[in-house]
């Protein structure tokens, strides 16, 4: 038991463990079986005789995937019916203006779902292919630092992103069925047309991340090679050094740059469709529960505490989707900087190899023509700026709404 724990949740590699890349992602696989987010199923390597997942028989996901389907499609039927009955039993939907926004949600919700399951099912193998890729980069580099940069992924992966996620759900499920007004079936229907698809989005906001979390641990080790390097060459030691501390050179490195930054652009082309409609979810409830407050607390004499902790606690909830999304992007600049400095800080000033120089000029513009950013479509990127500009277009078109707002 205590070795099990160790292998998925230390942050320490021993020199005696085992661990490849990919035995960190297994975690995360399983959630996502679960959710139908995975229709693949995968054999994990052992770190000791393979190091790529290889496709098994896939039944039990692909019956995952579709049942996760016919649930949500289902229960989003009778949930529209039931709205269309007794809306005036909820506190949250009694009005015109916060029937509709409630509406618009919950189809939304569905939306995400289907494009989700849509493109998880279209871009199957495309997932098992960089993830393979992903881990023969790994491979491919030195040792260098890369125990530990792989005990930080791990970290990072099994003690913060998953139970972030379940965290989540847990406290959304807890908030939205504990009112005086729902009764077991409407908590039955909230809990399958909003509280799990808003689950399978964190999923898919989860498994996006880490992939993004990998990549950048990718060029960790990169920029660990190029210290190296700068070391050696800072010291004269050019030609020694290449032959015995270090399997890579710089036309080597810069290979495996130009490899990382491709995953780069398969992972933000098989999520940038689901990441742009949580955006166009995440915008929605940022206007919808703010207005859903202030009606609550300006027209309705029966809203009540819990309604504006429900409704504050999945505002919040959205803020941490964006955060998530802004995070990743920060994330890979950040680092692609980290080596754009290392680069620069070689010398080539003295009595340097000319094979040096022309190299460090080489990837330096190389890095010039490959873009480490993450963007929707070309439309707008992925970085710090999003979590602002979100929140000022809400808190305008919010002001816009209020004032058409008025009692029943």
């Amino acid at each position: 038991m205590s070795s099990t724990l160790t292998k998925y949740f230390s942050p320490v590699i021993n020199h005696e463990e085992e661990l490849c890349l990919l035995q960190i992602f297994k975690p995360l696989y399983i959630l996502l079986s679960a959710l139908g987010l995975f229709p693949q199923s995968i054999q994990f390597p052992d770190g000791i005789h393979k190091t790529n997942v290889d496709i098994k028989n896939s039944s039990i996901n692909s019956v995952c995937t579709m049942f996760m389907i016919v649930v949500i499609y289902v229960f989003f039927f009778f949930h529209l019916q039931e709205l269309y009955t007794s809306s005036k039993e909820n506190t949250l939907t009694e009005g015109t203006m916060t029937l509709i926004n409630y509406t618009v949600a919950v189809i939304i919700q569905v939306l995400f779902c289907t494009v989700s399951f849509f493109r998880v099912i279209c871009d199957r193998k495309m997932y098992i292919t960089i993830l393979n890729d992903m881990a023969d980069c790994w491979e491919r580099m030195a040792m260098g630092k890369r125990r530990l940069i792989l005990g930080r992924l791990r970290v990072q992966v099994n003690c913060v992103v998953l139970p972030s996620v379940l965290l989540i759900f847990l406290l959304l499920l807890i908030s939205l069925n504990t009112g005086i007004n729902f009764n077991i079936w409407r908590a039955i229907l909230i809990s399958l047309t909003y509280d799990l698809p808003e689950l399978i989005q964190f999923g898919m906001l989860a498994f996006y991340f880490v992939l993004v979390l990998i990549i950048v641990a990718l060029l960790r080790n990169i920029e660990e090679e190029l210290i190296l390097i700068l070391h050696d060459v800072s010291k004269n030691k050019q030609n020694d050094f290449f032959e015995a501390d270090i399997r890579m050179g710089m036309g080597e490195i810069m290979k495996v740059y130009v490899k990382t930054l491709g995953f780069k652009r398969q992972v933000n082309a098989a999520f940038r469709t689901s990441i742009l409609v949580v955006l166009v979810s995440t915008f929605h409830q940022l206007v919808g529960l703010p207005h859903t407050i202030y009606h609550g607390l300006a027209f309705q004499t029966d809203f009540s505490t819990h309604d504006i902790i429900n409704c504050s606690i999945w505002a919040v909830n959205q803020l941490l989707k964006i955060y998530i999304l802004a995070r990743s992007g920060d994330l890979l600049t950040s680092q692609v900087n980290e080596i754009g400095r290392t680069i620069h800080n070689i010398p080539i000033s003295g009595d340097p190899d000319w094979k040096v120089i022309i190299e460090v000029q080489h990837f330096s513009s190389l890095m010039t023509y490959h873009d480490a950013k993450m963007t929707v479509y070309g439309l707008f990127p992925l970085d710090a700026t999003l979590l602002f500009n979100m929140v000022a277009s809400a808190a305008m078109y919010l002001v816009i709404l209020v004032q058409f707002d008025k009692p029943e």
